[in-house]
């Protein structure tokens, strides 16, 4: 067996219970996200008290092309979490499969922050044209779009970053440990 490859049975006593909560917490906000998204666009009423208090306007007349559209633009970010949460799970079934320092992990562990990163600036640079569609009904001179960008931003951002980072710093180790193996 090699350095970067553990005991499956060891594994699962040591951090089973860590990788199969981090694996099912995944899978529930992935569909927690993905039940906040239709719940709101299916009530016109929730859409323009949302998107009213935000932009301070009054958005009574919108239409259900536009709320289509608005749906559309999140279920496009929706399915990166998806693909994000996707990878979590694979990472963390790898881990319980005796995984951990391989190659296999490390690609994953990309894959989170590739993906994670790809839905928060899709997320980010969707909120101007997600106002914009919401106020598309309104008279010209009247319409708006807001940009708007808050900490937890950064926060999710510097935190994927890191995540590509580390996936990196991963590979190069487990390179050097399949290297050192063969050498011996």
């Amino acid at each position: 067996m090699s350095p970067a490859v553990t005991s499956p049975e060891t594994l699962r006593r040591q951090i089973g219970w860590l990788c199969q909560t981090i694996r099912f917490a995944a899978v529930i906000y992935a569909s927690w996200t993905l039940f906040q998204i239709v719940t709101l666009w299916l009530d016109k009423e929730k859409v323009m008290r949302a998107y009213g208090n935000w932009l301070k306007v009054d958005l009574s007349g919108i239409t259900d092309g536009q709320r289509a559209a608005g749906f559309l633009v999140h279920a496009t970010i929706a399915a990166l979490v998806v693909a994000t949460i996707y990878a979590v799970w694979q990472l963390f079934s790898g881990f319980l499969a005796g995984r951990v320092f391989t190659l296999d992990a490390t690609l994953w562990l990309r894959r989170i922050g590739i993906f994670g990163l790809a839905a928060e600036m899709a997320d980010i640079f969707s909120r101007p044209l997600v106002t914009g569609i919401v106020s598309m009904h309104r008279e010209a001179g009247s319409r708006m779009v807001s940009v708007a960008l808050n900490p937890n931003d950064l926060v999710f951002l510097m935190f994927l970053l890191s995540l590509i980072a580390l996936g990196h710093i991963h590979k190069k180790a487990a390179e050097l440990a399949e290297e050192n193996a063969g050498m011996v």
